[in-house]
């Protein structure tokens, strides 16, 4: 395919009202990119894509992060890491300090009808949740004596697998906080932790919010498709996911419909070719 009819098709697929891209815009998007993924850490990368999305207008800024999706859904793998900051930086953010900010962006992205940017931004109860009154059980330790939430926090940071492979059902996200940054957590603890059912959004949040796991693709999928979950946090989560898992999420028929609706335009975007500006 020639340079001329490769950018016709580009052209075919622009996203209704995108019009043409003013190339400081573009400039800026590229460079926010480039700066957040030649950082060493998510924490870093999310800081510097807040900091830079926060410097451009409401409406630019919502254009680098619709780029930014359908970058990710094509593959692109700075794209890609930028997604996942950018998502991380969303389920971190402080809501109440920055709410002028969201609003703004989601505004924005209301009025220029970004789809992906407005689903992306929203936020919703889990779909499903304890009964009314109801709390998770005590986890079970193998010792004869009562254990006081102190002692379970001690023994979340300890090193004994016994014990670590009891308290990934502890109640409390102060225990599961630990857990996770305890480096004698494996993988499989943390999947527990995240695909776990009944359980409550707090624990599930401290999964999301840490970012060694964060960068976890099975415990983001398993984040996702947690029905207890926050519907914020995996609408969030859904454009750090590969197709396949997109389209499971997309016909589950068990998650938040705004879940499953997000994740079907996803599948839409990228089997439609709708492309970024620049591929």
């Amino acid at each position: 395919m020639s340079d001329s009819s490769q950018g016709d098709d580009l052209g075919e697929v622009m996203p209704a009202g995108a019009g043409e891209v003013p190339d400081p815009l573009a400039s800026a998007y590229e460079a926010m990119v480039r700066h957040a993924v030649g950082l060493p850490e998510i924490p870093m990368r999310a800081a510097a894509i807040a900091e830079r999305l926060e410097a451009l207008a409401a409406e630019e800024a919502v254009w680098c992060l619709d780029q930014l999706i359908r970058g990710a859904l094509w593959g692109d793998a700075d794209a890609m890491e930028a997604m996942l900051a950018s998502s991380f930086w969303l389920v971190t953010v402080d809501v109440d300090a920055h709410y002028a900010t969201l609003k703004a962006l989601f505004e924005a992205a209301y009025t220029s009808e970004r789809e992906s940017v407005i689903a992306l931004l929203r936020d919703a109860p889990p779909v499903r949740a304890l009964a009314s009154g109801r709390r998770l059980p005590e986890v079970r330790l193998p010792l004869d004596r009562e254990i006081t939430l102190g002692e379970r926090r001690m023994m979340a940071a300890g090193q004994d697998r016994r014990l670590l492979e009891r308290l990934v059902m502890d109640p409390s996200p102060l225990v599961i906080g630990k857990l996770l940054a305890n480096p004698h957590t494996r993988t499989r603890d943390v999947l527990v932790i995240a695909a776990r059912r009944p359980t409550t959004p707090d624990l599930l949040w401290e999964v999301a919010r840490h970012p060694a796991w964060w960068r976890r693709l099975e415990v983001r999928e398993a984040l996702a498709r947690n029905p207890f979950g926050n519907t914020g946090m995996a609408l969030k989560v859904l454009p750090t996911l590969p197709l396949k898992m997109l389209r499971q999420v997309a016909g589950s028929g068990e998650l938040h419909e705004l879940v499953q609706g997000f994740a079907a335009l996803l599948v839409k975007l990228r089997e439609e070719r709708t492309a970024p500006w620049r591929v």
